[in-house]
């Protein structure tokens, strides 16, 4: 490694830990003061909404990488036009590739680890955020276990629900078991059905087998086709708690869930779509320093690249890259296209764009 790579190294990384911090915070300070009012309706304490935002630093971090990638590799050549330290590397005989060198290195590095967080350490800390949220903050049930084969909750002191899947919107159960309990510890009484579903404020379930303990210790058995169950949840707490969502599993328990719920004759076309575009989002910190380094470049020898400019075109980038990002993965969620398709068509795109541009420049 030459003295320039690490001179452009070091460069290109201070502006991009300059411009990450700098939209971190401005994001935390715009969702701050957006939930404050909520927590506050709950009495809570500042550390512990101090708590549920720093659990959120790495999804947030994931999600304004490529923007932060993107201002720096602009801003950085766009000094080094300025200095005429672009005309100099020409004029030693270096290409326009040895010049990006180190922006790709770099580029890969954030994506590499942009892949480490969405696969293992954003579902870890989108839980702990989720926890902080739910059951210290606005005093939700606690889930005692969460995990793609099925999902545990206890209801007060005397009730626990076993739940295979949620529906998104928390209007549907798949695989419903309800223990109740006596003291000390006791089973009374297990309900299971095959589906719930709410409806004018009341759960029905169906295909119900409903296990009674007596005091004799002899067990009745009583099935039913339907039956109104009082379940001590509402589809709201069940979206806080018992619903599917991929930002709360690592890409392996997503992977694992997909397969279960497919062998189980389920639709799984949403969560693959979540699991690609996971996929995808990783390596968009290397397209979008491509794609600076290549429009910065190519006005290589001219000092116009002030720093207004270069958040104007980050903006204007980041703007339609995400408008592109969203389409392809609602496509994907509603079965337009294949889903690992529509996760990747903004990243392809983009890609595509970044290396004609490379390519092009003399």
């Amino acid at each position: 490694m030459t003295k320039l790579f690490w001179y452009v190294l070091g460069q290109f990384s201070r502006n991009f830990l300059l411009c990450l911090v700098t939209v971190l915070t401005i994001y935390l300070v715009v969702d701050f003061f957006e939930k404050l009012r909520k927590f506050l309706k709950y009495d809570a304490e500042l550390s512990l909404i101090l708590s549920f935002f720093a659990y959120r630093i790495p999804e947030i971090m994931f999600l304004l990488a490529p923007l932060g990638v993107l201002m720096a590799s602009i801003l950085t050549v766009g000094g080094l036009n300025r200095t005429r330290e672009i005309t100099a590397m020409r004029s030693c005989g270096l290409s326009f590739y040895q010049i990006a060198t180190p922006f790709f290195a770099f580029g890969l590095l954030v994506s590499a680890l942009s892949f480490s967080l969405t696969s293992v350490f954003i579902p870890l800390a989108n839980l702990k955020a989720e926890y902080v949220k739910s059951v210290s903050i606005m005093q939700k049930p606690e889930a005692l276990l969460s995990a793609p084969t099925g999902l545990w909750l206890r209801v007060g002191q005397t009730q626990l629900l076993q739940i295979d899947s949620v529906q998104q919107d928390g209007q549907q159960i798949e695989g419903l078991h309800h223990y109740t309990l006596h003291e000390p510890f006791g089973l009374s009484k297990i309900v299971e059905a095959d589906t719930a579903s709410f409806s004018e404020g009341q759960w029905m379930l169906k295909n119900v087998v409903q296990h009674q303990v007596l005091e004799d210790g002899r067990v009745t058995v009583l099935k039913e086709s339907h039956r109104i169950e009082p379940l001590p949840l509402t589809p709201e707490d069940f979206k806080h708690w018992l619903s599917r969502s991929p930002q709360h599993m690592t890409l392996d328990q997503l992977s694992d869930y997909i397969r279960r719920i497919t062998q189980d004759g389920h639709n799984a076309q949403r969560y693959l779509t979540d699991y690609w575009a996971r996929v995808a989002y990783a390596m968009a910190p290397f397209v979008m320093t491509l794609l600076g380094v290549s429009l910065s470049l190519r006005g290589s020898g001219l000092r116009n690249v002030g720093v207004a400019k270069g958040v104007g075109q980050t903006l204007a980038i980041g703007f339609l890259f995400w408008a592109v990002h969203s389409v392809g993965i609602v496509l994907g969620q509603n079965g337009a296209v294949m889903p690992i398709i529509g996760s990747g068509i903004a990243m392809m795109m983009f890609l595509m764009v970044g290396a004609n541009l490379f390519l092009r420049l003399k």
